[in-house]
């Protein structure tokens, strides 16, 4: 599969989770809760790492993936600040704020920025792409989202605009019962 039908695939899939979280509530609710986060801070993953990157190659740093590139820090903040919601009364206008955002920077991205990486890179590179993005985007759905979010956040605010080298997904943080907010001081510093 090429690199940018698997990523709308995985946007149409997010959007799905996000239609049943908002009729959810409870424990219900945090398994869905779980499910975005993992498959968001996955998704993020394999963008900045491997499919941006390629695009940087081909391209150049356009307006478009520099854009994409600040939208994600953006977006992690606000997952983050939702994630710390959980069980509490915003909660709920937190992920609204996510989602819309979300939806933003999907269109953007499907109308905008896919059809120029299409003409960009061959077929048979995003097909390359397209599967070693997958191998990775499951790999790092089994880890804990809060570790790679919280230091990808830490990055953003320290101003960087791509991931440090190191960040690759990986399955070194399987998941784990997390208390919520344990690392709510640690991603401040």
């Amino acid at each position: 599969m090429k690199a940018t039908d698997l990523l709308e695939q995985q946007h149409e899939a997010v959007k799905d989770i996000f239609e049943r979280l908002e009729d959810s509530e409870g424990s219900e609710q945090r398994e869905l809760f779980e499910e975005l986060a993992s498959n968001l801070v996955a998704h993020d993953a394999i963008e900045r790492q491997i499919f941006y990157p390629a695009c940087e190659k081909a391209m150049g740093m356009t307006d478009e993936l520099g854009e994409a590139l600040v939208e994600h820090g953006l977006l992690e903040f606000m997952l983050y600040q939702a994630d710390e919601a959980q069980g509490k009364s915003d909660f709920q206008f937190k992920c609204s704020v996510l989602r819309e955002s979300l939806e933003h920077h999907i269109q953007e991205e499907e109308e905008e920025f896919f059809p120029k990486v299409e003409k960009a890179i061959e077929d048979d590179e995003l097909e390359a792409l397209g599967a070693r993005m997958e191998q990775a985007f499951e790999k790092a759905r089994e880890a804990d989202y809060r570790a790679p979010l919280h230091k990808n956040l830490k990055e953003v605010l320290a101003g960087a605009l791509k991931p440090s080298a190191g960040r690759a997904p990986s399955s070194k943080n399987k998941k784990k019962p997390a208390a919520r907010g344990a690392n709510h001081s640690r991603a401040h510093r």
